[in-house]
């Protein structure tokens, strides 16, 4: 995962709008957004370039410019894309309550959209359909007129609107998750919550096995059979996340940040950044303050 850059969607709406919003112009870095899972439903559409590898509950999918992909609830999702000037892309995060007020089906149908090849005529007009309305998202997020929000709103409800009235079906019928069971699902999201929420402290592999009732063995093969990293990458990356936007922020001094968010020391911090971005956290601070 070396000069990678490390990403993670935090699901707050877009004030004043319904839904969260996110344009994404990587022009200088690759990109890693690590395996994480949240609530809300959320759309990907490429704009320009291509995303190398979007990975969402094991199925790996490289997109082109147009490409719709979904993330259901709670599905462990993760991206990596190599550096290729001008990739610009958009993300869409529904709150999930949002979606069950307005469509209560919701909470017993999977939304089925990253196969268009097996679609049929009328799912293929909609997914046209869908792409233009996606396009008209992109170019608002770009502008800063008094009517942006109303249009923003008006369309991400067509968005959703003709996914669930075209594009869902039972979860009993669908295939999305075939190959994971539910109770790996279950597992996968408590070792990444405990995580989430104790990444700043010293946190061993027993400590999480213990959790989540398992062996440490176990937890260990469990772990890296399903996210494809080991446990103690998983950490360290959560926490380079972590420090990466302390250091955006200006919120303190190297040791002060390290210490912060589970760094024994500057070096291990240094060494996590080192492998995501591709330099260490003294370097990226150096620019930082220069700017």
């Amino acid at each position: 995962m070396d000069n990678r850059k490390l990403l993670h969607e935090i699901v707050i709406p877009t004030k004043p709008l319904s839904a969260w919003f996110y344009l994404h112009n990587e022009k200088e870095t690759n990109t890693y957004i690590a395996p994480h899972w949240h609530q809300g439903i959320e759309l990907s559409f490429t704009v320009s370039g291509s995303i190398d590898d979007f990975i969402i509950n094991e199925q790996h999918f490289r997109t082109k410019v147009g490409t719709i992909l979904v993330v259901n609830s709670q599905v462990i999702h993760s991206v990596f894309s190599k550096l290729k000037l001008n990739n610009q892309a958009i993300s869409i995060i529904f709150p999930y309550s949002y979606v069950n007020r307005l469509y209560p089906e919701i909470n017993k149908e999977l939304i089925n959209i990253n196969q268009p090849s097996k679609f049929d005529r009328l799912k293929k007009e909609m997914y046209v359909e869908l792409q233009a309305i996606l396009f008209k998202i992109y170019q608002n997020l770009q502008v800063t007129d008094k009517f942006k929000n109303l249009r923003l709103e008006a369309l991400s409800d067509q968005v959703l609107q003709i996914l669930v009235e075209y594009f869902t079906q039972p979860q009993a019928e669908n295939k999305l998750f075939s190959g994971t069971k539910e109770f790996e699902i279950t597992r996968i999201q408590e070792i990444t919550e405990f995580v989430s929420e104790n990444y700043q402290n010293k946190i061993s592999l027993a400590e999480i096995a213990a959790q989540v009732n398992v062996s440490k063995q176990y937890l260990a093969k469990f772990f890296k059979q399903h996210l494809e990293l080991t446990v103690g990458q998983y950490i360290n990356n959560f926490r380079a996340q972590k420090a990466y936007y302390d250091l955006l922020g200006h919120t303190g001094n190297l040791t002060q940040i390290a210490q912060k968010n589970g760094f024994s020391t500057i070096r291990a911090m240094n060494q996590a950044f080192t492998k995501l971005y591709g330099k260490s956290a003294s370097e990226f601070y150096r620019v930082q303050k220069r700017d």
